[in-house]
């Protein structure tokens, strides 16, 4: 009963990153398109003053808000070496002791600081140092959410691990019994 709570818990907590993967992933058309557009304007000799800035806030933006939707797929880079050869059990359990110790500490660390440094520059209304000087506090704002999105992803990891460590038991206690 609690199993299967947990689980629907952690496919909701899923379906949010998901959404948000998908929906972020967009980002990249328009990253493209500034890319071209300065291109062109390079070749005809006319450079742009916002293309550089805008395509670095973008593509910060598509790295940072698509980091949980990595963290779903496992895409992020692991060193596997000395854990892949234990049981999936005792796997999993290293698993949430590593999100309990390193993984949640950090990005709890990350949005405390992240929304402070986004609070601290909306307030402030800070403008970047370039001769086009955009507002910098929108993109500034990838920061907390981003993290935002990681916790989730990482809750949704540490309950499929549970699930895996109390479901491997149960089989394992009925093989013995």
């Amino acid at each position: 009963m609690v199993g299967e709570a947990l689980i629907r818990l952690s496919n909701f907590l899923d379906n949010i990153i998901e959404w948000s993967g998908r929906i972020f992933c967009w980002l990249v058309v328009p990253l493209t398109i500034i890319i071209i557009i300065e291109f062109v304007s390079r070749l005809l000799n006319t450079p742009r003053v916002w293309t550089d800035e805008t395509s670095r806030f973008i593509f910060g933006a598509h790295f940072m808000l698509c980091a949980a939707y990595g963290l779903l797929y496992g895409s992020h880079v692991r060193i596997d070496l000395f854990v892949s050869i234990l049981s999936q059990r005792v796997q999993a359990i290293i698993s949430i002791i590593c999100y309990l110790l390193l993984f949640f500490p950090f990005v709890v660390v990350w949005l405390y600081y992240g929304w402070d440094y986004f609070y601290t520059s909306w307030s402030a209304a800070e403008t970047s140092y370039s001769f086009w000087a955009p507002v910098l506090y929108p993109i500034k704002f990838v920061i907390p959410v981003a993290a935002f999105l990681l916790i989730i992803q990482g809750i949704s990891e540490v309950i499929k691990s549970i699930v895996t460590v109390t479901i491997l038991s149960e089989i394992s206690g009925e093989v013995f019994e």
